[in-house]
């Protein structure tokens, strides 16, 4: 079974690269929508998805956008399981996949060398074609003059790659590459170079027929004819794609509702990438001016992913491509000079996650040195030993709730977890593009609060109501589900990479309010509630904060303390 979404692909009629994948779709039977390309840039309709990468064909599922036609068709074979192109043994998959790298590589160059630049139906000799491919190869331009100059090594690379179907492969009379009763995704790897030079009628002379014709490789010629009988028969049964403008396009991947393909990390990969890294990924070979940059949720040794500004997960291969890092979109904590910041006190209790959350934020920003601690007890209606301090706090939150934040600047108080949240971050010099993984974010940090609402919710039923006979069991229960639809929220955005693991650098508000509220679940095994079970990636998220200074300074169990860290502070 396939996704629920149908693959868009983006290609146009001249791509051989686009060949390839219309001949797995069509030989599959794979339905899909197509949005069409012009050969030059540029492309609006992949600049309104934010993807920069400038080669031809991309194929979008949903969120998940696929670059370069090796991993498209790689992909498809995963979605869309049972394949009968797939190779059968670990010897005939490793075949595949040397001919995958032999045709895309060193054979397409040779081919490229071969295009007939006397003809006046080239793309040789096609000016705006030549200016586009300029600017592709980094300045090196395919003129009359280079393309003769490369011709006779184009011919002789094609010679050995005949002489290799010719003599090996298909020496023994095989029809098709690995023996198989079938064509196989070796045959679409290995076929599409020989097709475009032998079949295309827009390379036409390119090899001369007194060396490379039928009689010089019949076996060659008839397994390159034998597969495009079936690709011409294959393409007749299958069913019409649609044909999207960007408009259509841009709407149906950006409000999808399909979740995007899972993903893995390997932490030990050897260039030394955290999950949540901003990267930039681009060919190695040429196009290296069209940089995707995103956050890094991805990576095995054969794939590289990241979200970009949209929120898509742009998927790349690992062979010919980069990846190096670049700079956060958020500027770093700017702190002023600890003379012009405000006086701070922090009406607190530890019990309390929303003060948890707000002076966790205190120490990742480094401000936590600048506030002093007052511990009080509130509660919403007057309870001797809860609810000590309440007309206390309600001087300065007419609510008599905690956290509140009395400073210099705001002597009336600042109140709500949020609004302090937000105050930190600003007093910290901290900026951060509102992008869509800000909203992301923010969302995150309500859900959050949702569950310490409702935490803090049964804990008054259980230790107040409770002894007076005022127990409502369905409460609670409604309340543990909240919770539960919470952390269920929190373990698809890491496992979509939303959530990002805590690096170097301070972490975010609304990051401090998700490991604050997972932290509170797990005081919650009195309801039978288990957060970790079935959560793996909030599981692994949430095992970097509890590592985390931060985290360890705020302990819910026993009172905070910062003098001493004033003290460093007032010595620096």
């Amino acid at each position: 079974m396939g996704p629920t979404e149908r693959p868009i692909l983006f290609h146009y009629a001249q791509s051989i690269y686009s060949h390839r994948v219309l001949w797995y779709l069509w030989l599959r039977g794979i339905e899909y929508d197509e949005c069409i390309q012009p050969p030059v840039m540029p492309r609006p309709d992949l600049a309104s998805i934010d993807v920069k990468y400038r080669r031809i064909p991309i194929m979008a599922v949903g969120k998940d956008v696929y670059i370069d036609s090796r991993l498209i068709i790689s992909k498809l074979e995963s979605l869309y399981p049972n394949s009968p192109l797939a190779p059968i043994t670990a010897e005939q998959t490793g075949l595949r996949q040397l001919f995958e790298h032999y045709s895309d590589s060193g054979l397409f160059n040779s081919a490229v060398k071969l295009m007939p630049y006397w003809s006046s139906n080239s793309l040789v000799q096609n000016k705006a074609f030549l200016d586009d491919r300029q600017k592709l190869m980094g300045g090196r331009r395919m003129t009359v003059e280079n393309m003769q100059a490369g011709r006779p090594e184009g011919l002789q690379n094609m010679q050995q790659a005949f002489d290799l179907l010719e003599n090996t492969f298909l020496a023994d009379g095989r029809h098709w590459i690995l023996g198989s009763d079938g064509p196989s995704v070796a045959d679409i790897d290995a076929v599409w170079p020989f097709e475009w030079l032998v079949v295309d009628r827009g390379m036409k002379g390119a090899l001369p027929d007194e060396h490379f014709g039928a009689n010089n490789y019949p076996k060659t010629h008839a397994w390159i004819q034998r597969i495009m009988s079936r690709v011409k028969t294959a393409k007749e049964n299958a069913a019409k794609p649609t044909l999207l403008g960007g408009k259509t396009m841009c709407d149906q991947i950006l409000t999808t509702n399909s979740s995007p393909e899972p993903l893995a990390f390997d932490k030990n990969d050897p260039l030394g990438f955290k999950q949540g890294d901003r990267v930039s990924v681009y060919p190695s070979d040429y196009g290296q001016a069209h940089k995707d940059q995103g956050a890094l949720i991805g990576l095995t040794a054969s794939e590289v992913v990241i979200r970009n500004s949209l929120g898509l997960h742009l998927h790349f291969p690992r062979w010919n491509f980069r990846i190096t890092a670049v700079a956060a979109p958020s500027a770093s904590p700017s702190p002023a000079k600890p003379n012009k910041r405000p006086k701070m006190r922090l009406i607190y209790h530890p019990f309390s996650p929303y003060t948890r959350k707000v002076f966790i934020l205190a120490h990742e920003l480094h401000l936590a040195p600048h506030i002093t601690l007052e511990k009080v007890v509130v509660a919403p209606i007057p309870i001797k030993g809860w609810s000590d301090n309440t007309e206390d706090v309600a001087k300065f939150n007419p609510m008599g709730k905690i956290p509140c934040l009395v400073t210099d600047d705001v002597p009336t108080g600042i109140f709500d977890s949020r609004v302090i949240c937000e105050y930190l971050t600003s007093l910290a010099g901290v900026t951060t593009q509102k992008d869509q993984r800000y909203w992301q974010m923010r969302a995150l940090h309500a859900c959050a609060d949702g569950i310490m609402d409702a935490a803090v919710l049964i804990t008054y039923e259980v230790r107040i109501r409770k002894d007076r006979g005022l127990y409502f069991k369905e409460w609670v229960e409604g309340q543990k589900t909240k919770i539960v639809r919470g952390l269920d929220r929190f373990e698809a955005a890491a496992g979509e990479g939303v959530l990002s693991p805590p690096g170097d650098r301070p972490a975010t508000g609304d990051e401090v309010a998700v490991a604050v509220a997972t932290a509170l679940a797990e005081q919650m095994v009195f309801l039978g509630l288990q957060w970790r079970e079935g959560r793996p990636r909030l599981q692994e998220w949430m095992s970097k904060w509890e590592k985390r200074e931060s985290f360890l300074a705020t302990p819910p169990t026993k009172d905070w303390l910062v003098e001493e860290m004033a003290e460093q502070a007032a010595k620096l």
